[in-house]
């Protein structure tokens, strides 16, 4: 691969990582629920994940699984039930006021962070196929097994580097504040976010 194939499979790494989606409303929901530490754990996790899809695309195992769509329609709905999962707690969080005396605040999960992160990931097969097609136009035959290995680190890097530049964007002092202000109206809103991504997912697979 030329210096340009890799700057342009960079930029559009970076563009999907960075677009809106179930992925980007996770690592919001681990941010808002265990600080920053969390998020920085649900962005490893997620990153994980991006990595496993992208080495097996790049490998071209990709094939098999996009191209067996009862495998392709649990794997979504598993997702789907997630992010309803998520989606649930953090509505019902926002319906409760949070403690003002520092001893009774739960400690941060940031394992479960991490969980989260992998799972939303792992459990979207969308991602394998994106990284399938867009991996056919820098794939070629003779290529080692190396090379693939280090086109799936950079798309999982770019992914973990991304997610981490939001989290500490979202736990800055100033939004920080923002966000310990209004919790309840924001932790409301990203609860209906996840729910209705959830719901919009298993509503596709019923109507596929």
């Amino acid at each position: 691969m030329s210096i340009s194939d890799w700057f342009s499979l960079a930029l559009i790494c970076i563009l999907g990582a960075t677009s809106p989606g179930p992925s980007l409303a996770v690592i919001i929901a681990s941010t808002r629920t265990n600080g920053r530490r969390g998020g920085l754990y649900a962005s490893v996790g997620h990153g994980l994940g991006i990595f496993i899809y992208a080495l097996v695309a790049a490998t071209s195992l990709s094939y098999i699984i996009t191209n067996h769509k009862p495998a392709f329609d649990l794997l979504q709905l598993a997702g789907a039930f997630l992010l309803l999962w998520l989606g649930t707690r953090l509505f019902l969080a926002g319906m409760k006021a949070r403690p003002t005396d520092a001893g009774e605040v739960a400690p941060p999960r940031p394992g479960s962070s991490f969980a989260n992160g992998f799972a939303i990931a792992i459990l979207n097969p969308k991602i394998a196929a994106f990284f399938a097609v867009l991996f056919s136009q820098f794939v070629a035959p003779g290529q080692g097994t190396g090379l693939h290995i280090a086109m799936a680190m950079l798309a999982g890097l770019i992914d973990v580097v991304a997610y981490i530049l939001i989290v500490f964007a979202l736990s800055g002092q100033f939004l920080r504040h923002i966000l310990d202000r209004h919790h309840n109206i924001l932790d409301f809103l990203l609860g209906a976010l996840l729910l209705l991504l959830g719901l919009s997912l298993i509503a596709s697979r019923l109507l596929d």
